[in-house]
C-alpha cells in the first residue's frame, strides 16, 4: 500500500493529513509573509491602537451626537491630530534639538573638569574616581556614550519624512478603527478558537492593559517629569530638557523610578558645594514628584489590571528592546495576551477538565495570573 492511501486508511501519512498539513504550512507561510510585510508599520499600528482605546469614550460622545459614525471616526480623528498629534510632534521635535545641544555641552572638557574637580575635594569619592578613571576609563566612556546618543539623537529629525509618514498611517487606521470596531471585533470573535466569555475577558485584560500604560503610567511619568524639569530650571541645573527627558524614561521603568536621576543630581549639587540646592531637590523628589504616582495612578487607572512589577519590569525593557517607544505599549501588550492565554489553560484544567472545551471564567479558583498582579505599579 501506498503511503497516499484512502480515506479509510488510518495511517498517519494519509491523503487527508499530507494535505491538511500542506494546508495548514502554507497558512503558517503565508502569516508569515504577512508579518514581514507590516513589521515596519507596527509601531504606527500600536500607537493607533492605544489611541483607540484610550480616546473610546469621547468618540462615542461624538457618535451619540452625529449619529452617523463615519463622520464621528473623521472629526474624532481631527481632534485626535490636533489636540494629541501635532501638540506632542513638536514637543518630541523640540526636545530633540535641545538635547543635541546639551549633549554637545556635556561633551564638552570644562563641563567634565567641573565635576571631576568637585569630586577630587571629596576624600573617600575622589579616591573612587582616580581609580575609576585609571582602570575603567571612564573619561572616555562618557564622551563615546555622549556622541553615541547624540547620533541617534539625530537621526530622528534627519528622518522627519518617515516620522510624518508613520503618524499619517496612525490617522488612518485610527480612522478605522474607530468607525469599523463593532466589525473589527466581531471578526476577531470568529477566528479566535475561543469561547464568547473567554473572548470577552481577553479584550477587557488588552484594553485595561493599553488603559493602564497610556493613561496611567505615560501620562504619570509625564506628569512628575514636568515637576522635576520645573526644579531643575529654579535651581539651575544644567541641560534641564535632557535631564526632564531622563526623569521620563526612569518614570517609566519600574524598579529604578525617578531617583535614579534627580538623585544623582542632588548629589552633584551637594558636591559642588549648593547644600541648600541639593536639600531642596531631595525634599521636591520624596514629596512631590515620588508621591504623585500615588495620587494620580489611582485616579487614572481605578481597578484595572495592574501587573506586577518583575514581569512588568522585563515587558517593558523588551518590549522597548524590541520594538522601539511603540514597545512601552506592546511590550506590557504581549505580557497581559500571554498571562490570559495562560489563564485560560488554567481555568479549562484545574478540575480535571479538557483544554478543549471552553471554561467558566466566573466561578474559578485563583489562578497563576492572579498571582502576578499586586495593587500598584510603580
Amino acid at each position: 500500500m501506498g503511503l497516499l492511501s484512502g480515506p479509510t486508511d488510518t495511517k498517519w501519512f494519509s491523503r487527508e493529513r499530507v494535505l491538511t498539513l500542506a494546508l495548514a504550512a502554507a497558512t503558517l507561510l503565508a502569516l508569515y509573509v504577512c508579518y514581514l510585510i507590516i513589521q515596519p508599520f507596527i509601531p504606527a499600528l500600536a500607537i493607533a491602537l492605544a489611541l483607540a482605546v484610550s480616546t473610546y469614550k469621547p468618540y462615542r460622545w461624538l457618535l451619540h451626537r452625529l449619529r452617523n459614525e463615519s463622520w464621528a471616526a473623521t472629526l474624532a480623528v481631527i481632534l485626535v491630530a490636533l489636540v494629541i498629534i501635532t501638540p506632542l510632534t513638536l514637543l518630541i521635535t523640540f526636545i530633540t534639538q535641545q538635547i543635541l545641544v546639551s549633549l554637545e555641552h556635556l561633551q564638552g572638557e570644562s563641563t567634565w573638569t567641573q565635576w571631576r574637580d568637585a569630586i577630587y575635594q571629596k576624600p573617600v569619592l575622589g579616591d573612587v574616581l582616580r581609580w575609576a578613571e585609571s582602570n575603567l576609563d571612564l573619561e572616555t566612556q562618557l564622551i563615546g556614550l555622549a556622541r553615541q546618543l547624540a547620533g541617534q539623537t539625530g537621526s530622528f529629525l534627519k528622518g522627519s519624512i518617515s516620522v510624518l509618514t508613520q503618524l499619517g498611517i496612525v490617522l488612518f487606521v485610527l480612522f478605522f478603527l474607530y468607525r469599523d470596531r463593532d466589525g473589527a471585533l466581531k471578526a476577531v470573535r470568529s477566528l479566535v478558537p475561543l469561547s464568547d466569555q473567554e473572548v470577552s475577558r481577553m479584550f477587557e485584560r488588552i484594553a485595561n492593559t493599553i488603559l493602564a500604560t497610556v493613561n496611567g503610567s505615560i501620562t504619570v511619568a509625564l506628569v512628575q517629569s514636568v515637576l522635576a524639569g520645573v526644579m531643575y530650571t529654579i535651581l539651575a541645573v544644567p541641560a534641564v530638557i535632557l535631564w526632564s527627558v531622563a526623569t521620563f524614561i526612569m518614570a517609566l521603568v519600574p524598579v529604578f523610578g525617578t531617583f535614579i536621576v534627580w538623585g544623582p543630581i542632588a548629589a552633584y549639587l551637594a558636591l559642588s558645594g549648593s547644600w541648600i540646592k541639593a536639600l531642596v531637590l531631595v525634599g521636591w523628589g520624596v514629596l512631590a514628584i515620588g508621591t504623585i504616582d500615588n495620587i494620580l495612578y489611582p485616579y487614572l487607572v481605578g481597578d484595572r489590571l495592574r501587573l506586577h512589577t518583575v514581569p512588568t519590569f522585563f515587558a517593558i525593557l523588551g518590549g522597548i528592546s524590541l520594538f522601539g517607544p511603540a514597545g512601552l505599549i506592546l511590550g506590557p501588550l504581549a505580557l497581559a495576551i500571554t498571562i490570559g492565554l495562560l489563564e485560560i489553560w488554567w481555568s479549562r484544567t484545574e478540575d480535571g477538565g479538557t483544554a478543549e472545551q471552553g471554561a467558566d471564567l466566573t466561578n474559578r479558583s485563583v489562578s497563576p495570573s492572579d498571582t502576578m498582579q499586586t495593587k500598584h505599579l510603580p
